[in-house]
């Protein structure tokens, strides 16, 4: 078959969407002509991705201008100068473009979350991406979510079927990789001088992703141990100097980390990985994490109990006093914490590897296809 893939940044991946389709092409390369829309802001020129034609499509400047105009000119040029057997378009706000590609294509559309609750966008912003919920609904010939409590919102509030096909994790060896020392490791990226740390992580640090929480949360906590902060932060409404306050001489912050492998390597030294998001999809953070088999304190929010069930300790989300007691029993309690982490770990090898996640993936392809 011959596959585009439209709605996400680009190639190689940072995170969020991206993975997702890195994920399918990296699984499917070889078997079928895989075409992936980038935008030339974000996929480097010598970027390549083996068996995936990357078409890099010039954009607008502006926070709006340049997501709405890599939507708009990637559906117009698969529309004229196009020729694919399907379109797999990903998350919901970008299905405005679909009037443009159904007159050609079948088309696949994959929810990645509900956009207009995230806090960074406008009120009128906001408004579009409700909009844009009913264009999912109603217009792709097939919709999937990585979401399972969204896939159920869909089905009870629309009465349409949404298949759930949620995000998945490679599945590591038995026996972990060689990794330099961890103090020295921490010390030649001039980062610690302590071995033990609590870490939080994510791609854009925006408010939904609770980091002002921990750090009001760890301000309570009496202890001497380092917790790092990765990622890149938001500017928007000050949110960064927000942090900054509120942030003692026990924080280091640390920009995005582009290589996987050292990001892992920081994930998996960890003595605790704390992910307070108020608001997701399905974090692919949090299944990596686990399948690292770091312990794991997270919001209870459904998206995050559906993945790990029993297998992480939870606190009330958005509650700074719960959080600080949890994250007080995990230090004292760390080696059921470890135990904790173990049963997630086989967890997430069980029922969350993309390999075969991929290849439900490809079952959708297969029965879009032949469609009529």
């Amino acid at each position: 078959m011959r596959i585009a893939f439209l709605g996400i940044k680009g190639l190689p991946s940072k995170g969020g969407a991206e993975r997702v389709v890195e994920a399918i092409v990296e699984r499917m390369e070889g078997e079928h002509e895989l075409t992936v829309y980038c935008n030339n802001r974000y996929t480097p020129k010598d970027a390549e991705v083996p068996g995936v034609r990357l078409i890099r499509i010039p954009t607008l400047k502006g926070k709006h201008l340049q997501p709405i105009s890599l939507l708009i000119f990637s559906a117009l040029h698969a529309s004229f100068f196009g020729n694919y057997d399907l379109v797999h378009l990903h998350n919901m706000e970008a299905c405005f473009v679909l009037p443009f590609l159904l007159p050609r294509y079948k088309v696949i559309a994959t929810a990645h979350g509900q956009p207009y609750k995230v806090d960074k966008w406008s009120g009128l912003a906001k408004m579009f991406m409700r909009l844009t919920e009913y264009f999912y609904i109603f217009l792709p010939h097939i919709h999937t979510s990585v979401s399972y409590p969204f896939a159920q919102y869909c089905e009870k509030k629309y009465k349409k079927k949404v298949h759930y096909i949620p995000n998945g994790v490679d599945i590591l060896s038995p026996e972990k990789p060689e990794r330099p020392d961890k103090r020295n490791r921490l010390n030649r990226l001039n980062r610690l001088d302590r071995p033990d740390y609590i870490l939080f992580s994510a791609g854009r640090i925006i408010p939904s992703k609770g980091c002002h929480l921990l750090l009001k949360a760890f301000a309570d906590l009496k202890t001497d141990m380092k917790l790092i902060v990765v990622g890149d932060v938001a500017t928007e409404r000050g949110y960064d100097r927000e942090l900054q306050r509120l942030a003692d001489d026990r924080v280091t912050f640390i920009p995005f980390i582009e290589s996987k492998t050292e990001l892992s390597s920081l994930i998996q030294d960890a003595l605790l990985f704390v992910f307070p998001s108020t608001l997701e999809a399905m974090s692919m953070m949090l299944l990596e994490v686990a399948a690292l088999e770091v312990p794991v304190i997270c919001s209870d929010i459904p998206e995050n109990t559906e993945v790990l069930g029993e297998h992480a300790l939870y606190f009330k989300s958005g509650d700074i006093t719960d959080l600080t007691n949890k994250l007080r029993w995990a230090l004292e309690h760390i080696e059921t914490m470890r135990e904790i982490a173990h049963a997630a770990q086989e967890n997430v090898k069980q029922n969350f590897p993309w390999d075969e996640i991929v290849k439900e993936y490809e079952q959708v392809y297969q029965k879009t296809a032949i469609r009529a």
